[in-house]
Formats: structure tokens, sequence, C-alpha cells
């Protein structure tokens, strides 16, 4: 057992020691916020409430992760009482200031969570000798609902992601980490809520470099443009007999409903006007200024990188080569589909879905060639989905000399996600790279080979030297320098067996999305 004195308390916490024997102290179930309970559902999380005895930090609840549909199980697990924190230190350093990173998970905006430690666990990252916290944030409709009023004004979840980062300024020195040396990282939607944090006005003195990993705001699920349709469809499946333009009436109604009433009509609120675009429901939106200095987001993410209206911070962006495994995972029978109709432009954005773009398309994936029909179609909805919204964003933000490095994630090895999962993919699928930066439960049942293990070391070293130096260096492969990414030398790193530079992704597939982009 191990005692810390924070601001809100003493936190009891744990002592652990890894595989290869390197020990840390854990403190886990760390609340940073008020329970958004209540009459506080739906509203911008609260400072954190203090306590007189000592709090439990041993052990993380379950029950406390966002509450969300369990697609593994299909139920509801969760609850709305879901802002906490883990903090994991190493043991052997306390007496030294050490570099801090956060991570936000990733799950479509929808799933997920920061706090249970089989599922993301801090070995391989603590070993090299940095503190560690993971987060919560709420989810679904509970975190990215809007009804277009102040007191459901839509980007709780991000809100609480601020908090969070509060949290970590104010009370890190306590656990041995520096507030002025703070990495944000992320995947998928994780990666997503990054990218928005740095164009807040907010944030700006919270963090100091940001590794996103297959996720951009350029990636058009991440950004909802009609939370109002959003809206009608998720009080259709109330059966809501109200007036839908009454807002404080639905607020009323909504406030009265459980939380299971809540996450089942949550799983149905998904734009149906094409099931072929990949879609989350309740995302970030563009906000109204209500000017009560509570507003997150309230200009077009989009102008805004054009413009550089952001943080200009060190910042690590890549993808993993099969991106598109992530519609298989969801039951998605888009790729098998695509395969056989090639009909692409069923995909693209409405202004861009005619014939033409369709036979352009088609050209430049296929190239008559009719043999890897399906191996073509992943690779196009891996570009459509994520690759070519990051390698846009890296290009926009390159021109405003950002300190810059992209990789390409393609190793395939026992622990990636996609081969444990059978997901049919030849390559590295969606997330594939977070196996080799956490410890899981998985990873331990699974076992790994010798390749595996240099890979985390590998990975661990890019992301963890990263963070303490700005620069993504690795002392187990010294033949490789990572070079910045700049419009004049759009380089990147193909992360596989063999670590290879590489430049201009897919030069040919990248113009059809940016073309795309333009519109």
């Amino acid at each position: 057992m191990v005692r810390i004195s924070i601001p809100q308390g003493i936190l009891t916490g744990g002592e652990v020691k890894t595989d290869s024997g390197f020990e840390y102290y854990e403190f886990l179930g760390v609340p940073y916020a008020k329970p958004p309970i209540g009459e506080l559902r739906f509203k911008i999380p609260q400072p954190p409430e203090t306590w007189e005895d000592e709090r439990d930090a041993a052990t993380a609840k379950k029950n406390n992760v966002a509450t969300q549909f369990d697609i593994k199980t299909c139920n509801i697990i969760g609850s709305e009482d879901c802002l906490y924190l883990n903090v994991y230190t190493p043991k052997s350093l306390l007496d030294n200031t050490l570099p801090v990173m956060v991570y936000i998970h990733g799950g479509s905006f929808s799933s997920g969570n920061g706090i249970i430690k089989s599922e993301i666990g801090p070995d391989y990252l603590v070993e090299n000798n940095v503190v560690l916290v993971t987060i919560n944030y709420r989810l679904g409709i509970f975190g990215f609902l809007s009804l277009d009023i102040p007191e459901v004004a839509g980007n709780m979840g991000l809100k609480d992601i601020v908090k969070a980062l509060e949290w970590v300024n104010i009370n890190i020195g306590y656990f041995n980490g520096d507030s002025n040396n703070v990495t944000v990282f992320g995947n998928d939607a994780g990666a997503a809520c990054i990218e928005y944090l740095l164009w807040s006005t907010t944030t700006k003195q919270l963090f100091h470099k940001a590794i996103l990993q297959s996720g951009s705001i350029l990636n058009s699920w991440s950004l909802n443009r009609k939370p109002m349709e959003l809206l009608q469809m998720l009080l259709k499946n109330l059966n809501y007999e109200g007036d839908i333009n009454k807002k404080r009436e639905i607020y009323d109604y909504l406030m009265s409903l459980s939380t299971k009433e809540l996450i089942l009509a949550n799983t149905k609120a998904f734009p149906d006007e094409d099931s072929k675009k990949l879609s989350f429901g309740f995302v970030p939106i563009i906000e109204n200024n209500y000017n009560n200095n509570e507003s997150f987001l309230t200009g077009d993410p989009i102008k805004m990188i054009k413009e550089g209206k952001f943080n200009r911070i060190p910042l690590i962006k890549g993808f993993c080569s099969k991106e598109a495994s992530l519609r298989n995972m969801l039951g998605n029978n888009s790729v098998k589909d695509l395969s056989e109709t090639k009909m692409f432009n069923e995909y693209v954005p409405n202004n861009f879905n005619d014939e033409k773009c369709n036979d352009i398309i088609r050209k430049v994936y296929f190239d008559n060639d009719l043999e890897h029909d399906y191996e073509k179609a992943i690779d196009f909805l891996s570009d459509l989905d994520f690759i070519s919204g990051i390698w846009i964003s890296a290009k926009l933000m390159a021109k405003f000399g950002v300190p810059l490095h992209v990789y390409e994630f393609s190793y395939v090895g026992d622990i990636n996600m996609s081969q444990i999962f059978k997901l049919n993919v030849n390559g590295a699928g969606h997330c594939d790279d977070r196996s080799y930066i956490f410890s899981s439960q998985i990873n331990k049942l699974v076992g790994f080979n010798e390749s595996d293990k240099i890979m985390i070391q590998i990975m661990t070293e890019f992301w963890t030297n990263f963070a303490k130096y700005s620069k993504p260096l690795s002392t187990s492969d010294l033949s490789i320098s990572w070079p910045l990414f700049s419009e004049e030398s759009p380089a990147y790193l193909s992360i596989n067996k063999k670590l290879e530079i590489k430049f201009d992704y897919e030069t040919e597939k990248m113009t059809i999305f940016q073309d795309i982009f333009k519109k």
C-alpha cells in the first residue's frame, strides 16, 4: 500500500511489479469531477468533491466505466457516474519529476473505457519511466447529445476530457509527474478528440505534445453536422409525442428517463440516409455560443485547420495499413459488398457520388485487376474512413510549421487484434498498434513471440521518448532516424518487421480524397 495526499483527500494505492520485475505504484478509479448524475446529466463537468477518510484507490470499479451498450455481450454496462481516471507512476524514481502521458481511449465515441486495467494495462509504458494517466469520459447520448440550448449544448464528453486535463495539471505533481511536460495520446475517437483539443483555447496550457493514432477531425465519422436530425431520430425511437420544436420540454422529458431507456434509444439513433457511410450517431458537433464560457467548439474545425487556428505543438500522427477491418469488426458487410459491386460512389459524400467519380476510383484502385477484389475494397475503405483524413490533416498542419512525425503501422504479429478476432485482413487492422503499447489480459492469454516483444520495445520507446524529448527515438533500431514530415518532404515511417522511411503515401489515391475534401 502507498498513500498520497492530494487536495481532494488521501488516496491509498497499490504496489505492482511487472513481469520483468519493474515496480510501480497505481491509483485506480480516482474521481476528477463530480459525478454527472441527477441534475448534472448533460451538464458540463463540475469540480471533484473532497473526502474525509482515506479513499481506496487500489481497485477500479467496473460499474464506473461510462454507460454503453457492450457489443461483445449485448448488455448495457457501466454507469452515468463515470468521471474517473487511473494514475501509474514508477516506484524506483519517486524522487524525480517524470514526463506525463495521458491516454484518451477510442471506441467510436460510444464505447471503451480508461480505467479497466486488464484492457489497457500500463506495464509497457511505465517501464520506460513515465507517469501514465488513463481517463474515462461520457459517451454516446450522455456525452454528445445536443438540444441546441444552454442546458444541453453538446460535446459534454470533450468537456470531460478538458476537466481531466485540468485535474492532471493541478495534481500530477503529487504523483511525481511534470505538469509542464504532458503528452496526450489516443486512438480512433480518442485521436479525433485530441485534434479537437488542439483547436480549443481552453486547453493551450494543459498539454504540450500529442500522439494521434487512427483518427482525425477530417474523418467524416468524427463530426455530426446535423444534430437536430439525430435528435428527431432519437425521439422517434422513444415514441415521444410532444412538440419537437419545444426544446426545454424535450429536455425535461429526457431528464425523466432512466439510463437504460436512453441507451437503448441511443443504439438505434444512427443516420439512415446511407448505411454504407461509416457513422457512429452521437459524436462531436459545432456548438452555438451562448456567452456563458461553457462552449468548447463553436467554429468549423475544417475551416480552422485550413486557417492554422490551432495549437502548434509537436505531434505524431499515424494509421494502420488495413483500417477497414473496423467495418468487419462491427459486422458490416460493406467490404464484401463493395468488392462485388464496385460502386464506390455509394460510399463517398453525396456531393461527389456521381458516375464520373465511380470511374475514377475504380480505375485507381482496381486498374482492371479482378483477382484481388476484396483486398482492393479493404484498401479503398481504409483510405476513405481513416487514412485520407489523417494524411490530409498532416499536410494542412505541416503548412504552418508544426513539428510533425507521421507513421504507417503494418506489422502483423500474434497480438494484433485483427488476427486474434480473425477479421480477414492482410495487414495491420484498425488500432492494431495499440496492442504493442498497452499490456492487456488478451496479450497474456494469446502470448507473443520474440518478434512481438521487439515491436513492443520499439513502439513504447518511440512513444515515451517523444514524451520525454519531443522526438520519437528508438534504441532498439539505431539504423533508423524518423524524419519530420513537411510540405516539401512528406516523409513517414513504415513500421513493420523492418522499419523503413517512405515518402508521399499513395499519391494517386490521396489525390482523389483531396478533391473530395475540397468539395
